[in-house]
């Protein structure tokens, strides 16, 4: 049986009103309470416990006229709140819950959106204690760093710690934990920083990535972004939970140019505008996803490890313009043999070098996409291919010849973005 527990707690002492308790914050007309109440009735989690801390009373009010569902409601309040695991190991303690119990943590000040049951099925299956929700940061210095590298190693880091080789993935504030793994987190205060990456080394993590909507509110400008998105739609169109429409980019030619095929972390740039005009859709709520054929890492060109260095710095670039891609995927594979230095285990025929469709499948799978709605934006006859395989929409960016019988056509990949946004929009 699975538990929600809503972390009230915390000070607030960056928040809009330091004196108004967090999870009694209006978004749209409804508290950050209500928010989660309405989410939790979406998925077959019926029991929730909040948990409060300073402002209690002021929590208690709120859960008192909230509109439950049909969920059964608990406050527990905290006499001495002191981080988020003293929280959770005192609501066993004193909540009545059984050690066996499967804990789904929520962060009171976190506005989401997402599957819930998805992300609670993954990581049941995954059969590892702890889960966390991870999505791309809009202020990756600020924020609990996880990221599944390639090699199924994930790497975890309390905010302020900098990698310029992990792209930009973090803690959106959710997590799962088995009620009976407490104590073996016992010295830990802090579910980021400290549980998370102490599971990662020990490889008890399981991390799940989203593309919905889920962002902090604890600061004032946070708080103000947050209200802004729910008045021009982008919670409601991001944070769906029916299939959403999405924009798939080719990275090469289309993000960054083709030539150098290798280039050092350092070295990689970005196509003129091209930061701006993800920034852009990102602002609209509409998920972008990285489709790229990396043949290079089977051609021996390059290493993986060193590819997953270049996503990074393109996510850090994308970054300073406020911009980020919600997922980024590649196939390693190439079919022909003959290149020195080549990696047998990649030579081969496979289901996701495009123009098949293997990995926009995974995306859609994973990230509920409505694919046939979605727009596809690359510079060769395999993305178009693809695009036609999957029923999507393409938008060429020209590299040499234009492919026949294609219009409008684009020379300049930031104007094929931002032709893609009109579609989309």
């Amino acid at each position: 049986m699975t538990t929600a527990l809503i972390l009230a707690g915390g000070r607030g002492t960056r928040s809009e009103n330091p004196n108004l308790a967090k999870v009694c914050v209006h978004i749209g007309g409804k508290s950050l309470l209500q928010h989660h109440f309405d989410l939790l009735a979406s998925s077959q989690v019926t029991d929730v416990v909040v948990v409060a801390g300073f402002l209690g009373d002021q929590v208690s009010r709120e859960l008192e006229a909230a509109n439950a569902h049909g969920l059964k409601l608990r406050l527990l309040a905290e006499e001495s709140p002191d981080g988020v695991m003293n929280a959770l190991r005192w609501a066993i303690s004193c909540g009545g819950l059984p050690e066996e119990e499967r804990l789904l943590v929520l962060l009171g000040d976190v506005l989401m959106s997402f599957r819930i049951d998805d992300f609670l099925h993954r990581w049941e299956g995954s059969k590892k204690p702890v889960g966390v929700v991870v999505h791309p940061s809009t202020h990756p210095l600020d924020s609990d760093t996880v990221f599944e590298s390639f090699d199924g190693v994930t790497h975890a880091a309390a905010k302020g710690t900098v990698n310029p080789d992990i792209p930009n993935m973090s803690s959106a504030g959710v997590f799962a934990i088995l009620g009976s793994q407490l104590d073996r987190f016992i010295k830990e205060k802090d579910f980021g920083s400290d549980v998370l990456p102490g599971a990662a080394r020990a490889n008890r993590l399981f991390v799940y990535q989203s593309s919905h909507y889920l962002k902090d509110t604890g600061t004032a400008s946070r708080l103000a972004s947050a209200r802004e998105d729910f008045s021009s739609g982008v919670f409601a169109r991001r944070g769906s939970l029916l299939p959403r429409p999405a924009l798939f980019l080719d990275r090469d030619g289309v993000i960054n140019p083709v030539r150098p095929e290798s280039p050092a972390p350092h070295e990689y740039q970005l196509c003129t505008g091209v930061a701006e005009a993800i920034a852009k859709i990102n602002r609209r709520g509409i998920p972008v996803f990285v489709v790229t054929n990396q043949p290079g890492i089977a051609k021996g060109f390059f290493s993986e490890l060193h590819h997953q260095a270049v996503r990074a710095r393109m996510d850090a670039l994308l970054a300073q313009a406020g911009g980020f891609v919600d997922d980024y995927i590649y196939c390693p594979h190439h079919p022909e043999s003959g290149f020195v230095g080549e990696v047998p285990s990649l030579k081969r025929e496979c289901r996701c070098r495009k123009p098949e469709i293997g990995m926009i499948e995974e995306l859609a799978r994973h990230h509920h996409l409505d694919v046939v709605g979605s727009v596809v934006v690359g510079d060769s006859w395999r993305d178009l291919e693809l695009a036609r395989r999957v029923s999507a929409r393409f938008v060429h960016v020209v590299i040499g010849n234009a492919l026949p019988g294609l219009h409008p056509t684009f020379v300049e990949p930031v104007n094929a973005i931002l032709w893609a946004i009109e579609l989309l929009s």
